[in-house]
């Protein structure tokens, strides 16, 4: 009879049972011991690798449904820039906030700035937690949130004319008490607060396109096309030829018109409804709006 090829793993004697245990245990502690050698560093390269992930993740959803009002890169639109020196280096200290940077960010993509009707930005800053109300859960707040943070280097690297950070009204920047962190040291753009001019009458046509915040959506210099679809909003360059087309029944003046006071009357094909501000009534008189659609209809105005 054949002996099996196992056989070899016999032993009958005392002896080299008791050696070959005493080998096996010596070879599982220096096992079990290099494994704990190398623990710490294999935890920080997964770490790096869950919050690489974690990354990617918020890029998809920054993507899906931020970057109309905040820019691909975080330039800041119709909302505030991300990508900033000032908003990582400052912001906190001139509002008062207490917590760190993650925390102030993870609170605003979570509950939004609902309170901020009338505030200089045309979109209002809506919650996006489930908890208040939005669309996503816990971890993909976190996973936005880990993507904003990314913007932190190259933020850091920015000079003050570089950085996209338009200064909110009424929040001037606060000198810090450590010389070292004064915005003169660190290079960061000046908040200001100037004081609000006295209104002489009707703001002029150019000057409400951008205090509306219009132009950080709507391009005038290009023409909207099949195969030039502005976004997040439909390019403007065309306006003068088009806007009496894209209604049935309504001429150009009165498309316009009811595209900026009710906006979702009618929504062109291919955009979102409710991405543009519902008050603008509120926030310019009737005869401004009147002039801002002469001026947005008119073929040589500026481009």
């Amino acid at each position: 009879m054949r002996k099996p090829w196992y056989h070899i793993l016999y032993t009958r004697s005392a002896l080299a049972k008791i050696i070959w245990g005493t080998i096996s245990v010596m070879l599982a502690v220096v096992l079990t011991v290099y494994q704990f050698s190398i623990e710490d560093q294999r935890m920080v390269a997964q770490t790096g690798n869950w919050e690489g992930r974690s990354i990617e993740k918020g890029a998809e959803i920054f993507t899906n449904n931020c970057y109309a009002c905040h820019g691909m890169n975080g330039e800041g639109g119709s909302g505030p820039a991300l990508n900033s020196k000032y908003l990582f280096t400052q912001r906190l200290y001139d509002i008062g906030f207490a917590g760190t940077l993650r925390d102030y960010v993870a609170l605003t993509v979570a509950s939004g700035r609902p309170s901020q009707v009338n505030g200089q930005f045309a979109v209002i800053m809506p919650p996006w937690s489930n908890r208040f109300g939005g669309p996503l859960r816990d971890d993909q707040v976190q996973h936005v949130v880990n993507y904003v943070m990314n913007f932190q280097e190259t933020a850091l690297a920015q000079t003050a004319e570089e950085d996209p950070w338009i200064c909110f009204q009424g929040a001037p920047t606060k000198p810090q008490p450590e010389a070292e962190k004064s915005p003169e040291a660190l290079g960061i753009k000046i908040c200001k607060d100037a004081p609000v001019a006295a209104s002489t009458g009707p703001r002029p046509p150019q000057e409400l396109f951008v205090a509306m915040t219009c132009n950080a959506c709507h391009k005038l210099d290009q023409d909207q096309t099949a195969d030039n679809q502005g976004q997040p909003a439909p390019n403007m360059g065309n306006l003068p030829e088009m806007a009496g087309q894209r209604v049935p029944g309504q001429d150009a003046a009165t498309y316009v018109h009811t595209s900026i006071v009710k906006p979702n009357d009618f929504v062109n094909p291919g955009y979102l409804s409710g991405l543009m501000p519902q008050n603008f009534s509120e926030r310019m008189s009737e005869e401004e709006i009147d002039s801002l659609v002469a001026w947005l209809l008119n073929p040589s105005r500026p481009q």
